[in-house]
């Protein structure tokens, strides 16, 4: 008799906590492949005070052993700003060096850190490189992470990887014509796939102005209009996947309907990790639909009010 109570509290147990909103284990046999974004690492930190750099720190590597123990992530998506301020090859060997304690398999996408910046400050901010140093940055990203857009097939979807390869432009988060043209004949040749663009900068006019930067046309992708007459002419896109503008799930843009852009096509906006907290998007790929849900890994369980789904 023992015995039997004692199982049928148990399963109780796991029945309560299967309902919590924790990371329930992963199927035997799943029908659907993940993918985690982690966005804006800025690894150590940007943070100058002491405590609270370690703080950040801190939470950060408790993030990626979290996520670690999820069984069933088939690809994680860094979606640019992975250094610290530079791309010069100290910051981004010791960015790489701690995204190297991410299991498993992994993309990469350079952000404005990567390849925009001279190694100066000017009223606290970092300051345009020239020409020639954004060359000698894009030459540093690819010895470290790989090339600065290519693509990759996961299940029926293709996933396109694009970073702001403008080395002679104003904008931070430009691609470059080559890459344009690239992007355009890629999406061409694969117009019966299921595709999620991932880049750096949200598409325009895709979120709520919450400060007087968000109209900025450096805080989204440019050329914006070449950008919208690709989109519009390839609608198997059903994703755009952004960071840079560090937006939070605290905020009320960051799970709205301004995120379709042209009313179609969703802007999935990425938290920083560089905050007092983090967060992370996961995208479950169905055949038939993607599930984007949010997992808040301070309380450590999910935001089932942001949960949103995008049918094929």
């Amino acid at each position: 008799m023992f015995r039997l109570i004692t199982c049928f509290f148990l399963s109780l147990c796991c029945l309560a906590f299967a309902g919590c909103g924790k990371e329930a284990p992963a199927p035997s046999a799943k029908d659907y492949e993940r993918i985690v974004v982690v966005s804006d690492l800025h690894y150590p930190s940007k943070a100058t005070d002491d405590a609270k750099r370690q703080a950040i720190m801190d939470n950060k590597a408790k993030a990626r052993d979290e996520i670690n123990g999820w069984k069933d992530v088939d690809l994680k998506v860094f979606t640019g700003d992975m250094v610290e301020m530079y791309g010069s090859m100290k910051q981004m060997e010791e960015a790489k060096q701690f995204i190297d304690g991410f299991h498993g398999e992994k993309s990469f996408l350079a952000g404005n850190h990567e390849l925009f910046y001279r190694e100066e400050l000017k009223n606290g901010k970092p300051v345009m490189a020239d020409p020639s140093l954004r060359k000698a940055h894009e030459e540093n990203y690819e010895k470290v992470f790989g090339p600065l857009h290519s693509t990759k097939k996961l299940g029926q979807y293709l996933l396109v990887f694009l970073s702001p390869e403008d080395t002679e432009g104003k904008f931070p988060v430009a691609m470059s014509k080559e890459e344009m043209e690239w992007l355009k004949s890629t999406l061409q040749e694969n117009k019966n796939s299921p595709t999620i663009i991932f880049y750096h900068a949200p598409l325009s006019d895709t979120m709520i102005p919450y400060n007087d930067k968000i109209g900025n046309p450096r805080n989204f992708a440019q050329p914006a209009g070449d950008i919208d007459l690709i989109l519009l002419t390839n609608p198997q896109v059903k994703l755009w996947v952004s960071g840079h503008t560090h937006t939070p799930p605290t905020q009320p843009t960051f799970a709205n309907e301004v995120n379709y852009y042209h009313g179609k096509l969703l802007d999935v906006y990425n938290p920083t990790w560089d905050g007092k907290q983090v967060w992370t998007n996961s995208l479950y790929l169905y055949k038939d639909k993607i599930v984007i849900k949010t997992y808040d890994h301070k309380k450590g369980e999910w935001m089932d009010q942001l949960t949103r789904t995008v049918t094929l």
